[in-house]
């Protein structure tokens, strides 16, 4: 099933009115909308910002993408065209379409908008919403995601920028994945078995041990410990430090 990534951005908590809506998906295609803030209509819904929004890095960005300010008719019509495009062009006909966030209200700011412009009849039988925040929120994602911001500098782009979160909520969730898939191909592994009892010997559990697996550890470098897992001589060193951290002898 394809994913694509979104956020957006909105006026406030309290009563949040979209302002703009982006959209990745893995693969890397993009689609932004923005309100067109000199129409009345937009003229109005930026009176009702919050002061972050209005004077704190969400609205001076507004312009960087070409072509992308509208009506906000026209914003829910070009997201679910986009949307629909994607499902059509995943290979098999009425594929669904996983919609991946990290906050509840921008998938249901997306489906208000897409829904005034007429097309949510449609774009409701291609999506499916998924809220990955749970997951992103791991620190493989946030270090993911904050690299990424800084690669966005280069675009004029930065945190608060619907295209930018989006793309760094698809950063987080590639990095997570990939952590996960490597340690699952870690855990099945003799030497894990090995070090897991070593660890249950020196009063550690399983789970403590998984936890360490994925962090940087100050005695490796900051590398991985799973990272050295079946290297050569890796779990020699691996069950030493374990006997370290176990016994307080680690420094």
């Amino acid at each position: 099933m394809p994913i694509c990534f979104l956020d957006t951005e909105f006026t406030d908590l309290v009563q949040p009115r979209l302002l703009s809506l982006g959209l990745v998906s893995l693969a890397g295609a993009e689609h932004y909308v923005e309100l067109d803030l000199a129409t009345e209509a937009g003229q109005a819904r930026k009176r009702v910002s919050s002061d972050f929004v209005r004077y704190d890095g969400v609205l001076d960005m507004w312009g960087l993408i070409p072509d992308a300010a509208c009506t906000e008719w026209e914003m829910g019509r070009r997201t679910g065209e986009w949307l629909l495009k994607l499902s059509q062009e995943s290979g098999s006909q009425g594929s669904r379409v996983e919609v991946a966030f990290d906050y509840q209200n921008d998938y249901e700011l997306l489906e208000q908008v897409v829904r005034n412009s007429g097309l949510w009849e449609r774009v409701r039988e291609v999506v499916t919403p998924v809220d990955v925040g749970p997951l992103t929120g791991a620190q493989e994602g946030e270090i993911a995601a904050e690299q990424c911001f800084g690669e966005l500098a280069r675009r004029g782009l930065r945190r608060h920028h619907a295209l930018a979160d989006a793309i760094a909520l698809k950063e987080a969730y590639i990095a997570v994945k990939a952590v996960a898939a490597r340690m699952s191909n870690a855990t099945h592994s003799d030497s894990f078995r090995q070090l897991a009892q070593h660890a249950l010997y020196q009063g550690l559990d399983e789970a403590w041990l998984r936890t360490w697996l994925r962090a940087p550890a100050f005695g490796l470098g900051g590398r991985k410990p799973m990272d050295m897992l079946d290297e050569p001589g890796g779990l020699d060193a691996l069950k030493d430090l374990v006997t370290r951290i176990a016994t307080g002898t680690y420094s």
